[in-house]
């Protein structure tokens, strides 16, 4: 078999860049930031670098002080979260989050401590935040949509700067999957026109282009070729790697059925659609959820805001 991969780490969600292009701005912000113990609020779209970027921040810090990420898709009990953030906490029986937080307060008046909440939407009990930032913890909170600020009381958000995130452009886009090709696929692997080809298809969305870039890789690699071809670049309709919940795909249908509806009439469909449909702050978060990655196109403000399917951004979830 041709080998394609060589550097199949580099094409993994968890690799970790040691160079992150195009986000000079935002690092020296974030770093600033947590040199002067100032929570932080990023946000931006699905796939634009927030999270690799908080990672690599943290990772650069840690040591001076405490640095945490705790990813809330997974962790989302406030007893779990805690069992993550207290260093002790794996050598230590603790039976309640009462407990674990007498032993994070401990910790807290010996060493600064630094905790990055990533999809902190997800979190169950969001007064965590809160009793966290009383506690003099300095929080790094990372979201997709910019309409899950709505979650936090406004004397949280009034504690925190903010740092918006815009997509890559597809040259960007180019520049970003051009280098981590070079590090996980052989020389004669691919072609600066399929990168281009896959840069072209995701709306600046990173994540979603080594995803494309991996599985191009693999289709071709079975195939017994040499080098990667435009035929082995999944179709995004069929193939994307998002994970939508339920009611993201029963919008997600429907959109694609009427191509555009306005805001309260799609939440009318959607109710009649599904058994137990969520509320509508639910149905904003699920819709700031796909538009921030690329699936769905919002026109205009919230009362008269319109949302648009965008046709070659379909998913099955």
């Amino acid at each position: 078999m041709n080998q394609i991969i060589v550097n199949q780490e580099c094409l993994l969600d968890s690799y970790l860049p040691e160079n992150l292009f195009y986000r000079d701005r935002e690092k020296t912000q974030l770093l600033s930031n947590l040199k002067n113990s100032v929570s932080t609020l990023v946000y931006g779209p699905f796939g634009s670098g927030k999270s690799c970027l908080v990672k690599n921040v943290l990772k650069s810090i840690n040591g001076k002080v405490f640095a945490c990420y705790v990813d809330c898709s997974v962790y989302q009990t406030t007893y779990s979260i805690l069992k993550e953030i207290v260093p002790r906490a794996q050598l230590i029986f603790c039976r309640s989050n009462y407990e674990l937080l007498k032993e994070l307060m401990k910790e807290i008046k010996q060493r600064k401590f630094v905790v990055c909440f990533d999809n902190f939407e997800r979190l169950k009990d969001k007064d965590l935040i809160k009793k966290f930032l009383s506690l003099g913890i300095t929080l790094v909170l990372i979201t997709d949509s910019e309409e899950n600020l709505s979650l936090l009381t406004e004397d949280v958000k009034f504690k925190l700067s903010i740092i918006k995130f815009q997509a890559y452009t597809t040259e960007q886009s180019f520049e970003i999957l051009k280098d981590r090709a070079e590090k996980a696929l052989a020389k004669w692997g691919y072609s600066d026109s399929i990168l281009k080809k896959i840069a072209d298809k995701i709306n600046g969305n990173i994540a979603l282009g080594i995803n494309l870039l991996k599985q191009a890789a693999i289709s071709a690699e079975a195939r017994g070729k040499k080098v990667i071809e435009e035929s082995d670049i999944p179709k995004v309709e069929e193939d994307c790697p998002f994970k939508l919940n339920r009611d993201e795909k029963v919008l997600l249908k429907i959109l694609h059925e009427w191509k555009s509806l306005p805001a309260s009439r799609l939440y009318e469909f959607y109710v009649q659609s599904i058994r137990h449909p969520k509320g509508e702050r639910s149905f904003r978060n699920y819709m700031g959820s796909l538009c921030s990655r690329g699936l769905v196109k919002a026109i205009g403000e919230k009362r008269g805001r319109i949302y648009e399917v965008v046709e070659d951004a379909k998913s099955d979830g």
